[in-house]
């Protein structure tokens, strides 16, 4: 039986690698006592749905916003999603663009080569030099979270205000700012309670 793996082979492994991310919770509501807190790939698909609604209202690429925030995580089935309070203790060597290129290597070069670049180019609006879709994705990661702090707060987790402070702060597209104001003043359920009004 030969060991030599087809394309398709790797990219299904790769794929049952993804699927981790369903499985992942996000680690830092845990601390909010938060029982059965969203996945990672819960939390990025509502920051691919938001990097295009704010890439489209800022005059960026949405599709490449999009893709970046519903990428930004995969290397997380490597490295786990690590809270804020644990990175003050765990030595993270390799950035996450280092372990996504150790994740595709692999994949087929060109799908490799733009799964590399993805998650790089979201990293990148952490610096000085980023692409206006990075910055939407990256105002996308910050928004979901603060989405889903008041998403909790409303089922009655009480520990959520520091969640929200802290996201407040890192938005900085006008759009993200706009969004952000309006998630801290229309409730959650404001969607479906209006459906009852009609």
């Amino acid at each position: 039986m030969s060991d030599q793996k087809s394309d398709a082979d790797r990219i299904v492994e790769f794929l049952y690698e993804v699927g981790q991310l369903k499985r992942l919770p996000r680690a830092g509501w845990l601390f909010t006592g938060v029982q059965n807190p969203e996945s990672v790939a819960a939390h990025s698909f509502r920051v691919g749905v938001l990097a295009y609604a704010i890439a489209v209202q800022e005059g960026a690429d949405p599709d490449r916003a999009a893709t970046l925030g519903l990428f930004h995580d995969v290397p997380e089935t490597r490295i786990g999603d690590i809270p804020y309070v644990g990175k003050l203790y765990v030595d993270v060597k390799m950035p996450p663009e280092k372990v996504a290129a150790d994740q595709v290597q692999h994949l087929p070069a060109p799908l490799a080569a733009h799964i590399e670049a993805l998650v790089a180019e979201h990293e990148s609006a952490k610096g000085e030099d980023y692409t206006p879709e990075a910055r939407c994705s990256r105002d996308a990661d910050k928004l979901e979270l603060l989405l889903q702090a008041r998403e909790y707060q409303a089922a009655g987790i009480t520990k959520m205000e520091r969640f929200i402070q802290t996201m407040q702060a890192s938005v900085v597209t006008d759009t993200g700012k706009a969004l952000m104001d309006s998630a801290l003043r229309i409730v959650p359920s404001e969607w479906w309670e209006a459906f009852g009004k009609r």
